[in-house]
């Protein structure tokens, strides 16, 4: 097991309760917070992602249903468009990721 170490960090209540909210509701459990702080650390300085193996199977099936959590919000609010439409959409949303690279 790797060692930690502890963090203060200050952020604004709006950031607060939107993280808070995200995290229930992906059915968070302790030590989440740290954890989607140290993934962001780690996404946001180009480091290496956990390695999926290390994860256990609790953390694994969380993931899983926040996934469907957002799957099933996306087709919610995609119900109503056409799918030339939907496919625009799709395209430009990764046009635009791409060029976040």
């Amino acid at each position: 097991m790797e060692a930690t170490v502890r963090w203060s960090l200050k952020v604004t209540r709006e950031t607060d309760r939107a993280l808070r909210a995200h995290l229930g509701q992906a059915g968070g459990r302790k030590g989440d917070l740290s954890r989607f702080v140290q993934e962001a650390v780690r996404q946001s300085l180009g480091l290496a992602a956990r390695a999926p193996e290390r994860m256990t199977s609790t953390s694994r099936a969380r993931t899983r249903a926040g996934l469907a959590a957002a799957l099933a919000e996306i087709r919610g609010r995609t119900q109503t468009l056409s799918h030339a439409r939907f496919e625009k959409l799709v395209s430009e949303a990764v046009a635009y990721a791409r060029q976040r690279r």
